[in-house]
């Protein structure tokens, strides 16, 4: 099994840099369970594009604003989920934000095989979130399926991605107190919700915004475009 564990973490947290710190869990994880991770640069600098009547259109900020922001990401390779959760209870950010597993769901190839290729490999430089949006006009009939032609477009810059579970699958999991608290079900019930994600290798921005519009998702929803920060720059 595969997920996507989205870090989250309060506007107001204020860990100390040893209580933040994850590179004992990420040297932990990263002989077999952990395939690729890493925090991303802070909400207000996301770019958010979602295509309406044939325009494309580019906000800043996030696209759903709430307390627990995604602060970054890590795709974990598991036997089941009770391991899922076990490796997302050993995450520092466990104790004062929370960590939202969601299993991946692959498209169904032609031939019948699944499109299951999470992580390519190095480099990465964006991450796109596709997010669920209410009143998104209903799907085109070439949006729906497996976005082959996006992905031929994007060519070697898309470094893997997947679509989601639905979040009401999602596994949340938090540390209060010295005690685990697991719940089933999003972070947070909103109408928004992360329903994929892409990994690109691009120069710079506007070539991410460029591969964003191109996006199925940004006529269904909106894509959310996240610099990644690696954790060693501050």
């Amino acid at each position: 099994m595969t997920y996507l564990m989205v870090v989250r973490v309060p506007a107001d947290a204020n860990p100390t840099r040893e209580e933040g710190d994850p590179s004992a869990w990420v040297e932990a994880t990263s002989h077999g369970q952990r395939l690729f991770g890493d925090r991303l640069r802070p909400p207000q600098d996301a770019t958010c594009v979602r295509v309406r009547g044939g325009k494309t259109l580019v906000t800043h900020g996030p696209f759903v604003e709430i307390a627990e922001q995604i602060a970054g990401f890590d795709i974990l390779t598991v036997d089941d989920a009770d391991t899922a959760v076990q490796v997302a209870l050993t995450h520092p950010v466990a104790t004062f934000g929370a960590l939202e597993l969601r299993e991946l769901h692959p498209f169904e190839l032609p031939d019948g095989s699944l499109d299951d290729v999470p992580y390519i490999g190095e480099p990465v430089t964006y991450v796109l979130l596709m997010g669920s949006e209410p009143g998104a006009s209903e799907p085109d009939p070439a949006d729906e399926g497996l976005p082959a032609a996006w992905i031929e477009q994007a060519g070697d810059a898309e470094r893997g991605g997947a679509r989601l579970r639905p979040a009401d699958e999602a596994i949340t999991v938090r540390i209060r107190d010295g005690k685990p608290l697991v719940t089933h079900g999003p972070f947070a019930e909103l109408a928004e919700q992360v329903a994929g994600y892409d990994l690109l290798d691009v120069p710079d921005l506007d070539a991410a915004i460029a591969l964003a519009a191109a996006h199925p998702a940004a006529r269904l929803g909106v894509v959310e475009i996240r610099p990644r920060w690696p954790i060693w720059e501050q």
